[in-house]
């Protein structure tokens, strides 16, 4: 009775037993999240080409609608952009005189000062004119004593021309001689001779009595042109005279600047003078003033060169009025290239009707017309 139960009991040991069940992993395979990603990725990618196959439709547009406004907007000037060119100079006036007097003598009276505006004919300064009135009374003494002695001429002559001619009757009738007639005839021509000389004494006379009235009048110093007085060259008590033969002797009394006839003198170098035409837009600006853009045209290259500089000189007009501008004063020249028109586009593409001109409205500023462009001094470095 034993052993059986002793069987039985190792029998229920044996079939006690743990069963070990595998534990979930705390983090999920790596293979879980993948399929997460691509899907992301795929998406993303989708969206950048549809973004950029959007943005190159847009583009493609724009340029169709800039070709159609190209064709639409009539040909414009293109502006060529070419190197620069500067050249340095001074403002001059074109117009501008020293004034003083044909006479010599002594300055009795100066009526301007520097910076005074004149005008054509006004007087500036007056000499000593004592001599020059006593030769014109002179000059017109002598006027009347000629016209009296060409009147006494006149008178012979024609009494000489009366007894000639009672001669000559007298000879008809056998009362006189033929020689007699002929010498009343001779002197009536000699008187003739003596008058017709006598008359031009006194037109001689009046000649010089004119000389006369002329060297008192240059006495008299006047502005030859409208302007302005730019230094005063002599006082009262100074002598004045056309060519100075001393230190002592003044040759002008004032010189006078006509404003409106300023211009710029630039020394454009010889190896870019062929680049500057005549009639080429100049930018000008003064070194007093750079900030001053003052408009300019080439008015004339002057047909010769410096061969110390190796310079031609170009004359630059001024095209805008400003008191600030003085002579003398340095200035700067940038030459502007002239402009030139692009090839004609045919008149077919030019003409657009209502619907064609909307495109135009987005299409932005396409030809905006003709535009010079300054040229600097960089390639002639």
């Amino acid at each position: 009775m034993t052993t059986p139960s002793k069987n039985v009991s190792g029998d229920l040991l044996q079939e006690l037993h743990i069963e070990r069940k595998a534990q979930p992993d705390a983090t999920p395979p790596r293979f879980g999240r993948r399929p997460v990603s691509v899907g992301l990725a795929v998406a993303v990618g989708t969206s950048l080409c549809l973004w950029l196959w959007g943005r190159a439709s847009t583009v493609a547009e724009t340029d169709a609608v800039a070709a159609v406004a190209t064709a639409a907007v009539p040909a414009a000037p293109m502006t060529i952009a070419g190197p620069t060119l500067d050249a340095s100079g001074y403002v001059v006036a074109r117009r501008t005189a020293t004034v003083s007097s044909q006479l010599t003598g002594v300055v009795t009276e100066v009526l301007f000062e520097e910076g005074d505006h004149v005008e054509q004919g006004q007087i500036l300064a007056r000499l000593d004119a004592r001599s020059a009135m006593a030769g014109l009374e002179s000059a017109q003494r002598q006027v009347a004593a000629a016209g009296q002695l060409a009147r006494q001429h006149e008178i012979q002559f024609a009494q000489a021309l009366r007894d000639s001619q009672r001669a000559l009757e007298l000879s008809e009738s056998g009362l006189v001689s033929r020689q007699d007639v002929e010498q009343a005839s001779a002197k009536a021509n000699e008187l003739q001779a003596q008058m017709l000389s006598q008359r031009r004494n006194a037109q001689a006379a009046r000649a010089l009595a004119d000389v006369a009235q002329v060297n008192l009048d240059h006495a008299v110093i006047r502005a030859p042109f409208a302007g302005v007085i730019t230094s005063k060259a002599a006082q009262v008590g100074e002598i004045i005279s056309p060519s100075a033969s001393s230190g002592y002797t003044r040759t002008g009394v004032a010189t006078i600047v006509d404003m409106n006839s300023l211009e710029v003198e630039v020394d454009v170098g010889e190896a870019y003078i062929g680049r500057v035409r005549i009639g080429m837009a100049a930018d000008v600006r003064l070194n007093a003033y750079p900030e001053l853009s003052l408009p300019g045209k080439v008015i004339a290259i002057i047909p010769t060169a410096d061969r110390g500089k190796a310079t031609v000189k170009a004359r630059i007009g001024l095209q805008l009025k400003d008191p600030r501008i003085l002579p003398d004063m340095g200035a700067r020249v940038s030459f502007l290239v002239a402009a030139s028109n692009s090839p004609d586009i045919p008149n077919a593409r030019r003409q657009q009707d209502s619907n064609s001109a909307e495109p135009l409205a987005h299409a932005g500023p396409h030809m905006t017309g003709a535009t010079s462009t300054p040229i600097t001094s960089q390639e002639q470095q």
